[in-house]
């Protein structure tokens, strides 16, 4: 074969290979597209600092007592992400964080499940271990952190929020958080009449905040906490540029999401064998340039008091639960 004609048979081998590849993309990216999730990439943070609540690294811990921790790590969020003092617990609460008191048995909590409809969601893997940290290494320590979160959408930018947004179906509908490529923003989602939809079973590390991905951790922090969210629409503020979503509802969550947070927190405890420590994904990140401002407007009182609650009306069987209302 001459030079010209090995140049034309390259040329249009080139050619068709270009022509396949593209197809290829094309088609993959179209399979890709159906319900697959897409989110942006952030830019690597370098933490300046360990945070307000002082993280330990070579601990994986925040500092002070459990209680201590979950004071600091609750403090309440206010508007644009502006922390405000620090939280006072419940007492009830303050004495069983961190520790295994009063904590109902797996069978129990099961026969509750079963009842109120979330064995699939969260009864399948009650008895299932939690995550573990350094991307779950069987060695390092056992998940600790119960982070709390709120969607910040949908967005009705200046519009006005409906009527009642705790039964209207395009806030309350699970199905938008929901990724067929299974890269789902948080292990919990709770929508506004207690629905609830499990991204990720409690057992995967998934990270959730700029903290757990800065430089300085590397993979270490990945399995440390779990992370739930719960729908909570927001709308502009204004003067704040028209893409903002700082207003919140008032009060920003319903006593259903309180209850179904509650149960979520009783059932991550039990396969964490304590009762975690509780996290407000602003407080985590404070410090961090465009840190996220959420849960607005959320009454740890009100959560206490649903722990509180179910608490008390366990333990309980299958045939005692039927005598409870949730």
């Amino acid at each position: 074969m001459n030079e010209q004609a090995q140049l034309n048979t390259s040329n249009f081998l080139f050619t068709a290979s270009v022509i396949i590849l593209g197809f290829t993309l094309a088609t993959n990216a179209a399979f890709a597209a159906a319900g697959d999730c897409v989110f942006p990439k952030r830019p690597p943070v370098t933490l300046k600092n360990m945070g307000p609540c002082e993280f330990n690294l070579d601990m994986l811990s925040f500092k002070g007592t459990p209680a201590e921790q979950a004071a600091c790590l609750t403090t309440p969020v206010l508007k644009g992400g502006y922390l405000a003092g620090r939280a006072q617990l419940p007492p009830d609460f303050a004495k069983r964080v961190g520790y295994s008191m009063d904590l109902p048995t797996r069978d129990d909590v099961l026969s509750f499940l079963q009842f109120v409809g979330l064995n699939k969601e969260l009864g399948e893997t009650i008895f299932n271990p939690i995550s573990r940290a350094n991307d779950g290494d069987p060695l390092a320590r056992p998940a600790t952190y119960f982070v709390i979160h709120d969607t910040s959408a949908p967005n009705f930018a200046s519009r006005p929020f409906p009527a009642d947004i705790d039964t209207d179906w395009k806030i309350n509908n699970l199905e938008r958080y929901k990724c067929a490529n299974h890269i789902e923003r948080a292990h919990t989602f709770t929508n506004r009449m207690g629905a609830v939809y499990v991204g990720h079973d409690f057992e995967v590390p998934w990270r959730a905040t700029k903290f757990e991905t800065a430089t300085n951790f590397m993979q270490a922090l990945k399995g440390l906490f779990v992370h739930n969210e719960l729908i909570q629409p927001r709308r502009a503020e204004p003067r704040r540029g028209w893409l903002n979503d700082f207003q919140a509802p008032s009060p920003g969550f319903t006593q259903a999401q309180y209850d179904r947070l509650a149960l979520i927190y009783m059932v991550a405890s039990l396969r964490a064998g304590f009762w975690m420590i509780p996290a407000f994904h602003a407080v985590i990140d404070e410090g961090i340039y465009d840190k996220h401002d959420d849960p607005q407007n959320f009454e740890f009182t009100r959560f206490a008091g649903a722990i509180d609650a179910l608490a008390k009306t366990l333990p309980i069987t299958a045939e005692s639960v039927r005598h409870f209302v949730p």
